[in-house]
């Protein structure tokens, strides 16, 4: 009996030992771009899986439109508390890009989410004529008119952090903070692309991407499988630290680029242009408004060894945070951190 009750406490032990190492059992590593893994499709993939937008998963999420001049700009909104818009980048980007990530501030923030005119659900202009940067600081002023804020946070990213900057110097008393992310400096030294960002993909990627871009160009593919196809063929490691999942890549190629034609090419040469000047250089020597930079390690698009320093020397006052394990898309890659970040820094200025 005694032999038998060993051997029954020892198979219990033997049980849970092994639950146990199961439930800490480390899980997969998510593929990163230092991995270089290789894997192109063997073919195109014409018919991209359907998937929903998650504007519709969103619970309380509130949709609408606002009047601005010549057209009607599409917005969303969801949370209770400081108000914070997000300007997307492109030029070219929808809203759906900060999906669903930024869902988890509306406990603390008043999240508001909107496609600029000549994107996404947002008034088109067939003469091109509203498509500058002077009339998009204009809509996202209409914006705040229409929703009833006095002062709102600015969150850029992107392309869309040149936005934000041009709008928090033309309107700073509307201003309550200003976040950028991976943003464009403004400044011609370090606004052009490098070589850097192909580091990470490997010749026969390339040759697979370029070779997509000129089927969409040459109207073979439309601009949804291009990117789908692109991205599936490593396309992705110019943008992230980490491989997205298959249902990120195919909802970034269904909702996540969607312009009115035209509409990138004018918005382009006229921000070009801005770089070209360094028009942004020095203008926020004196700017009191807080003001949170976040930027990645691997940049990619933007990337030169300097720009994190170029974004110092001309934000003196602000706090700039540096993400380890990140490329252009910080908040995709580290999210925990990024949103921990962005929550302390909205607790401190409803203090203030």
């Amino acid at each position: 009996m005694k032999n038998l009750k060993l051997s029954f406490f020892g198979i219990i032990i033997t049980i849970l030992i092994f639950v146990v190492t199961q439930g800490y059992k480390k899980t997969p590593e998510r593929e990163t771009i230092f991995d270089r893994v290789v894997n192109i499709p063997k073919e195109l993939v014409l018919d991209i899986p359907n998937l929903p937008p998650l504007c519709d998963e969103i619970a309380d999420l509130k949709k609408g439109f606002i009047n601005i001049e010549n057209g009607k700009l599409y917005y969303e909104e969801e949370g209770q508390g400081i108000p914070i818009v997000l300007i997307n980048g492109g030029p070219g980007g929808t809203h759906h890009l900060f999906h669903p990530y930024f869902s988890q501030l509306k406990d603390t923030a008043r999240v508001i989410y909107y496609d600029q005119r000549g994107t996404g659900k947002s008034s088109k202009d067939d003469t091109g004529k509203t498509y500058t940067l002077k009339q998009a600081v204009e809509d996202l002023e209409s914006l705040r008119k229409a929703l009833k804020i006095d002062k709102w946070v600015v969150l850029g990213w992107s392309y869309g952090g040149l936005l934000a900057q041009l709008y928090a110097l033309k309107y700073p008393e509307y201003c309550k903070a200003l976040i950028l992310g991976a943003a464009t400096t403004g400044i011609s030294d370090y606004a052009t692309h490098s070589e850097k960002e192909l580091m990470f993909i490997s010749q026969a990627e390339r040759d697979v991407i370029q070779n997509i871009l000129e089927m969409v160009k040459d109207g073979k593919l439309n601009l949804s499988q291009g990117i789908y196809n692109s991205l599936q063929a490593g396309d992705w490691k110019r943008y992230c630290f980490y491989k997205p999942t298959n249902k990120e890549v195919i909802r970034i190629a269904l909702y996540g680029i969607n312009r009115a034609p035209g509409f990138e090419e004018l918005m382009r040469i006229e921000s070009d242009n801005i770089n070209k000047k360094s028009f942004l250089r020095n203008k926020f020597d004196d700017f009191e408004i807080p003001t949170l930079i976040a930027e990645a390690k691997w940049e990619m698009l933007w990337w030169d060894p300097n720009r994190i320093e170029v974004m110092r020397k001309n934000y003196p006052n602000a706090q700039i945070e540096i993400f380890e394990k990140s490329g252009h898309m910080i908040f995709v890659d580290e999210p925990e951190r990024f949103f921990a970040i962005v929550r302390k820094f909205l607790e401190e200025i409803k203090k203030t």
